[in-house]
């Protein structure tokens, strides 16, 4: 690395828990920093081996993406591999790391510390989104996980309150539980990731970081399908609304018999589905990520869907 200090690449990470809407607002901030003259790499980091997110960015930025794992543990080593090749490129000035919504921001932190990095790189930005109904829910789900949510937010420089059209004013209150979590950050209180991006050019990496002890994904597991071609459009919208509440997240590609020629961009968190038709040709992939999910009994669901 030849970086002099003065051109210390900068680094954002993306954090907040399944289906927070950390894509959404990856791509307003992209569109936002290449508005502005700012030509940013992203690191998408997917916990199953779809790669979902990366499609729906602008095909001015490179993406690179770091799958069936993730970052936070076993691909750690991935992260600086990439980061590593990114900052060998003259012409890189920003680097954005969206990490899959089980990972623990302490550990991408540590990453960009490392010897073969820390002094071409300026301490990362943590950027946290919460999911406003998900967060005013958490002690619905394990300590672990409950205990995850809490700690990503905690090491947040600054924290985007996302959905809060689902949300009723009465609860709203409820919200300041995470001033308590976290006094440091400032709070943004959105829907659909939409944020004053001016704003966040002033955030700060916070001084110091509890680097010790951290939750970890314990008793979460992925799983992937593929189907072989359409399938019945009421069966798969039944399958969906019968998941336990322990799937905490489904994405990909699906195609229905009624419009064969159609692929749809299909994604489930916090109970509610959302989808769209795209353009491009893409595998017809599915994966479902949660706590302990019964992956055989999901997965022989999906066969009789499939085949039915």
């Amino acid at each position: 690395m030849t970086n002099k200090e003065d051109s210390r690449i900068s680094i954002t990470v993306i954090t907040g828990f399944l289906g927070s809407g950390k894509t959404t607002f990856l791509s307003n901030y992209v569109k936002y920093l290449l508005s502005n003259n700012e030509k940013p790499s992203i690191i998408v980091n997917e916990y199953g081996n779809l790669n979902i997110d990366s499609s729906t960015l602008s095909d001015d930025v490179k993406v690179a993406s770091i799958l069936n794992g993730c970052v936070c543990c076993d691909l750690q080593l991935d992260l600086i591999k990439q980061l590593k090749h990114f900052l060998k490129e003259s012409a890189m000035q920003h680097i954005i790391i969206e990490a899959t919504g089980i990972a623990h921001p302490i550990e991408i932190i540590a990453a960009c510390q490392d010897p073969e990095i820390v002094e071409n790189v300026n301490p990362p930005v943590i950027i946290g989104l919460v999911d406003a109904p998900r967060f005013l829910a958490r002690n619905n789900y394990s300590n672990n996980t409950k205990i995850l949510m809490e700690e990503q937010l905690s090491v947040s420089d600054t924290i985007i309150i996302n959905k809060m059209d689902l949300i009723d004013e009465s609860v709203r209150e409820a919200l300041n539980g995470i001033s308590d979590i976290n006094a440091y950050a400032p709070k943004v209180y959105t829907t659909y990731a939409e944020v004053d991006m001016n704003k966040l050019l002033s955030v700060t990496p916070k001084a110091s970081k509890d680097m010790s002890n951290h939750a970890h994904h314990h008793g979460m597991n992925s799983m992937q399908y593929r189907f072989t071609g359409p399938i019945d459009r009421q069966l798969f919208y039944q399958f969906i609304l019968r998941l336990p509440d322990n799937v905490l997240r489904l994405k990909g590609y699906v195609k229905f018999r009624d419009m064969p020629n159609d692929i749809y961009e299909f994604q489930y968190a916090h109970g509610l589905p959302d989808y769209q038709i795209i353009e491009e040709i893409l595998p017809l992939n599915i994966v479902l990520i949660g706590e302990e999910m019964d992956v055989n009994r999901l997965r022989n669901e999906l066969e009789m869907l499939q085949f039915t």
